[in-house]
C-alpha cells in the first residue's frame, strides 16, 4: 500500500486559492457511486472542490490509515488549485483514474485503488505534460492558463543579449527570488573593489531567520558564516535570511548600483532596494502595511519611510494573508525578460578575478535536469512568491555559447507545486528548441 507523488517543485509559495463554488461544481462528468472505487473517486473531487480545507477528519473516511497521512498531505497541496474540472474517467475492479484540469487549465491524473473496507490504500496524482514542438506552443499553454507572462530564449554575444524566441520580453513582472541577481552582482563588485571579502563573517540572529533561512536554519543563532556561504545559500537555497545579510553587509547602494550597471529599464522603481524583512513586512506581516503601502509606494521617500518602519520590529507573519499575493499592489521586486537577460550576463563578465567564484555559486545547482554533454555549464535563478513564478538560466552549450532562458508568470491567486512541475515541462522542452551547434 503506498502514496505515489509526482508532482515537483523547485520553490515554496503561498496564496490564498480564493473563493469558489460549492463541491462539485466543476463536475462535468457524471461518477457512479455505487461502487467503492466510484465512491472515493467522487468523495476526492468533492473535497477537492470544498472550500473546506483538507482535513484529518474527512482523510479517516476516505484512505487506509497506513497511508491517510500521505494523502491528506498530497490531497491539501493540490487543493489550492480548485476548483477542479473532471475531463475523464475510467473506472476498473478496484481503482479509478480521474483526469481533471485545475482552475488555471493544467491537466492532472489522480490514481486510485480500493482496499476490502473500501478505503483508497494506493493513491497517485501525475501531471500531463504538455506537448512543446514550437515556440507558438509555449505560448499556447502559458496563455490557457491566464497569467501574465513573459518568456525569452537569448543568445549572448559579448555580453549582449539577442532575442532567439520570446513574448513580453519588455514587460515588467514580478522577479520574485531572481532579484538576489542584483543582491550577487553587488557582492561581486564589492570584492573587487575590495570594500568585502569572501571570508567576512556575517551573524546569524533568530529575527534574521524570520523570513526564511532555507540553507542556513540549523546555524547556531549568534554564531557566524562567510559572506561567500551566505552567498551561496542566497543562490542555491533561496536563504532570505542570506540574503539580507548580504545586503547589510555591501549595502543597500552597492545594490542599487548593481541594477544601474546591469542595465535594469527603471532603477528608481526599486530604490531603496528592499530586503526580504522590508518587503515581507509589507506583504505579510504584522501590523497590516498594505494599505499604507498603496499610499506611499509611488515615491522613492514614501517606500523608505515604511520601510525604515519595518525595520523597528522582527518580521511577523500573519496567518490570514499567508496566501496572498501582494503583487497585486506592487509589493515585489520587478524587472522584465530582457532585465534577467541583461543582469545573467553582468554577472557573467563580473566574474572575474577575486570575484570568479560567481560563477560556480550560480552553477551549484542547476535547477533543471539537461544534457551535460550539450549543456556544460548551467547557472540558474528563479523563484516563488504568492501569484509568482519564475526561473532563469544561464547556460552555456557545447560550442561555448551562452544562453539566457526565463519564464515569469504572475497570477492574481496562489498556484500550487503543480504549476512550478508543468512549467518545468515547458522549459524542458524550451531548451530542445534552442539551436545549439
Amino acid at each position: 500500500m503506498s502514496v505515489v507523488v509526482t508532482l515537483a517543485a523547485l520553490a515554496c509559495g503561498c496564496a490564498d486559492a480564493g473563493p469558489t463554488g460549492p463541491a462539485g461544481a466543476a463536475q462535468t462528468i457524471h461518477i457512479d457511486t455505487n461502487t467503492p472505487q466510484g465512491l472515493r473517486a467522487r468523495q476526492v473531487m468533492d473535497m477537492l472542490n470544498s472550500d473546506w480545507p483538507i482535513g484529518p477528519t474527512g482523510i479517516r473516511t476516505l484512505a487506509a490509515p497506513k497511508i491517510a497521512d500521505d494523502v491528506g498531505v498530497t490531497m491539501d497541496k493540490i487543493w489550492w488549485d480548485r476548483p477542479f474540472t473532471v475531463t475523464g474517467l475510467d473506472v476498473g475492479a478496484g481503482h479509478a483514474t480521474l483526469h481533471v484540469l485545475t482552475s488555471y487549465q493544467v491537466g492532472q491524473t489522480i490514481e486510485l485503488r480500493t482496499n476490502d473496507e473500501g478505503l483508497v490504500d494506493r493513491f497517485k496524482v501525475s501531471l500531463v505534460e504538455p506537448v512543446i514542438k514550437s515556440w507558438k506552443d509555449i505560448d499556447a499553454e502559458i496563455s490557457k492558463t491566464g497569467a501574465k507572462y513573459s518568456y525569452q530564449v537569448s543568445k549572448v554575444d559579448d555580453g549582449k543579449c539577442d532575442l532567439v524566441a520570446g513574448t513580453n520580453t519588455d514587460l515588467s513582472l514580478p522577479l520574485a527570488s531572481i532579484f538576489k541577481l542584483y543582491v550577487l552582482l553587488a557582492v561581486s563588485e564589492s570584492i573587487k573593489a575590495g570594500t568585502v571579502s569572501w571570508d567576512d563573517q556575517l551573524t546569524v540572529t533568530k529575527e534574521g531567520k524570520l523570513v526564511g533561512a532555507a540553507g542556513l536554519d540549523e546555524v547556531p543563532n549568534g554564531s557566524t558564516v562567510s559572506v561567500r556561504t551566505a552567498a551561496q545559500q542566497m543562490i542555491s537555497a533561496s536563504d532570505n535570511m542570506a540574503t539580507d545579510l548580504l545586503i547589510q553587509r555591501v549595502g543597500h547602494g552597492a545594490v542599487e548600483r548593481a541594477l544601474v550597471a546591469a542595465g535594469h529599464h527603471d532603477p528608481a522603481s526599486m530604490t531603496p532596494f528592499p530586503t526580504t524583512h522590508e518587503l515581507f513586512s509589507v506583504g505579510w506581516g504584522k501590523p497590516n502595511l498594505r494599505d499604507q503601502w498603496q499610499k506611499v509606494s509611488a515615491s522613492s521617500t514614501g517606500r523608505a519611510q515604511l520601510f525604515e518602519q519595518t525595520n523597528t520590529r522582527p518580521y511577523d507573519p500573519d496567518p490570514a494573508r499567508t496566501h496572498t499575493p501582494a503583487s497585486d499592489i506592487g509589493a515585489e521586486w520587478y524587472g522584465s525578460a530582457a532585465d534577467i537577460c541583461r543582469v545573467h550576463a553582468a554577472l557573467q563578465a563580473s566574474a572575474v578575478g577575486a570575484a570568479a567564484p560567481v560563477k560556480q555559486i550560480l552553477s551549484a545547482i542547476p535547477g533543471i535536469d539537461l544534457d551535460r554533454a550539450k549543456w556544460p555549464y548551467i547557472g540558474a535563478k528563479g523563484g516563488n512568491l504568492p501569484g509568482d513564478l519564475t526561473f532563469s538560466w544561464y547556460a552555456v552549450d557545447r560550442t561555448g555559447q551562452p544562453y539566457v532562458v526565463s519564464f515569469q508568470l504572475n497570477w492574481p491567486k496562489f498556484r500550487s507545486q503543480t504549476a512550478a512541475a508543468w512549467l518545468l515541462s515547458i522549459v524542458h522542452q524550451t531548451f530542445d528548441l534552442v539551436p545549439v551547434g
